[in-house]
């Protein structure tokens, strides 16, 4: 989650890249261009085969012309393989793409691993050596709670640029959650990520929030949701939704008691101790 969550970001805002190279990067771009996904296959032969883990494409919104190609790569430790496929994930996204220029930005929260990760790749051909672009917790923009988009702060407490254990922190990450506008499935996808990877004591000041006077934006929202199918099935859906963004983990014996149960009753009962729960156990104390 922590490396799949910050890739589910990009994916779901792909001109938090662009953002995110001019601000962190430097990389200068018209206002207005045209953003869009592209593909990750950075693979120049056979049998040797190379993929990002994202790449946002920045084109031109008059001509289309492409303009820079941003790979995205989240790395939680510096590895020596890297200084070997990042030089190539460059230079082949300019090819694939047919852009002029391309950048690659590693996101890596840990300012420790981040230092080493930004360590210059040299590869011997004179004036083409690699500097990344690295973004942790300490140059992440928006971890201040200056004004820079819902998403971006989003990202922020996800780098943990951001301190959730803090109510003030709480709050701003659960406000940008729900100011991105992010139809259900990606505001839950939001939520179990930021729950994923907030540390024990953040997670518990979130949930907190999120049952008391933000449950009507998070907790009923994922009930509501569930029970617009049909009032059994609906529960079943919802319950088991909570359970896996609160990583409360079922075996396959209780996941098909849940599953198998008719009555809307007690499932409503297992979803109100769901929301608190630490342990299946909790969820099913009758």
């Amino acid at each position: 989650m922590p490396h799949d969550g910050l890739i589910e970001l990009v994916r779901q805002c792909p001109d938090m890249a662009v953002d995110l190279a001019r601000k962190v990067g430097g990389i200068k771009l018209p206002p207005d261009v045209s953003v869009s996904l592209a593909s990750t296959d950075m693979s120049a032969a056979v049998p040797v085969q190379y993929l990002a883990d994202m790449v946002v494409l920045a084109s031109s919104p008059t001509t289309g012309e492409p303009l820079l190609a941003v790979v995205i790569e989240p790395q939680l430790r510096d590895r020596e393989t890297k200084r070997y496929s990042w030089p190539v994930y460059v230079t082949t996204a300019r090819q694939v793409n047919k852009c002029p220029e391309a950048v690659l930005l590693v996101l890596c929260p840990d300012p420790d691993e981040a230092a080493k990760c930004r360590t210059l790749i040299r590869t011997g051909h004179p004036g083409f050596d690699l500097a990344p672009i690295v973004i942790d917790a300490d140059s992440t923009p928006g971890g201040d709670g200056s004004d820079n988009g819902a998403y971006l702060t989003v990202f922020a407490a996800t780098m943990g640029a951001i301190d959730m254990a803090t109510e003030a922190g709480a709050r701003m990450v659960l406000n940008a959650i729900d100011a991105t506008g992010a139809n259900d499935a990606n505001h839950f996808r939001m939520t179990a990520v930021i729950l994923a990877t907030a540390s024990e004591g953040a997670r518990q000041n979130l949930e907190k929030l999120m049952k008391t006077e933000y449950k009507k934006t998070f907790i009923d929202r994922v009930h509501d949701d569930g029970i617009a199918e049909g009032e059994a099935k609906g529960e079943v859906k919802a319950l088991l939704k909570l359970l896996d963004a609160r990583r409360v983990a079922l075996s396959a014996e209780q996941r098909e008691r849940i599953i198998s149960c008719t009555d809307p009753v007690r499932l409503d009962s297992w979803f109100d101790r769901a929301i608190t729960a630490a342990t299946a156990d909790e969820v099913f104390g009758d």
